[in-house]
């Protein structure tokens, strides 16, 4: 990530109930938050932030331009509607592009393990994002991790994972696993399998027929 994405606010007074008024306009309620200033309550374009957020992602660096005044900021939450899922508000953190930062990071599995590819094993993937302590212009967009020489039983964990910059922190705890491959389930003795199952109940059916065509 080497660049920020400009997004126009505009201060708000409305708060409350009336802030329906707000999203029915197709403005967002917002609040920008930091260090050594007070939050500010303001509002942004709903279709705009959606586009940067579709295209750049949660952790895009945001120039939230307000007025003449432009703040460096990163979305720190997202509410959204307990039904309809669509954001209901959205809060900005105001940083300093030269101080390190914690975010989390989406994590990507890459390649086939050996035991899935060869032994009919499962893959788990048991923690989705790590936190990363970095500049906020040097966040990567994701962290691959090779999967494809794990056997059955194997693990990888957080002390596994090396990153590409070396100057980024891995933050998350390190002995928490990341990925697993399980053994394939086995049927106990007189019970059948989905697969077998599948299999037979069309035959039984279609024995069913032709008992009923004799008849």
């Amino acid at each position: 990530m080497s660049e920020q994405i400009a997004l126009k606010a505009e201060r708000r007074s409305v708060v409350g109930k009336k802030v329906k008024r707000l999203r029915a306009s197709g403005q967002l309620p917002a609040v920008v938050y930091g260090e050594k200033i007070a939050p500010i309550a303001c509002s942004v374009d709903m279709k705009a932030l959606e586009t940067v957020l579709h295209s750049h992602g949660r952790n895009a660096i945001i120039a939230l331009v307000t007025g003449e005044t432009t703040q460096s900021t990163i979305i720190k939450d997202i509410q959204h509607h307990p039904l309809r899922r669509n954001i209901t508000h959205v809060d900005f953190h105001r940083i300093d592009l030269t101080q390190t930062i914690v975010v989390d990071v989406p994590i990507e599995a890459v390649g086939i393990p050996e035991g899935v590819r060869n032994s009919g094993g499962m893959l788990e993937h048991m923690l989705h994002s790590l936190e990363i302590e970095c500049l906020p212009m040097e966040i990567p967009d994701r962290v691959k991790v090779d999967v494809s020489a794990l056997g059955i039983g194997d693990s990888i964990h957080v002390f596994d994972i090396k990153l590409e910059n070396s100057a980024h922190v891995i933050v998350t705890e390190r002995d928490r696993a990341v990925f697993s491959v399980a053994a394939p389930a086995v049927a106990k003795e007189g019970e059948e399998t989905v697969a077998e199952a599948v299999i037979t109940e069309p035959e039984v059916i279609e024995r069913g027929k032709k008992e009923e065509e004799e008849i």
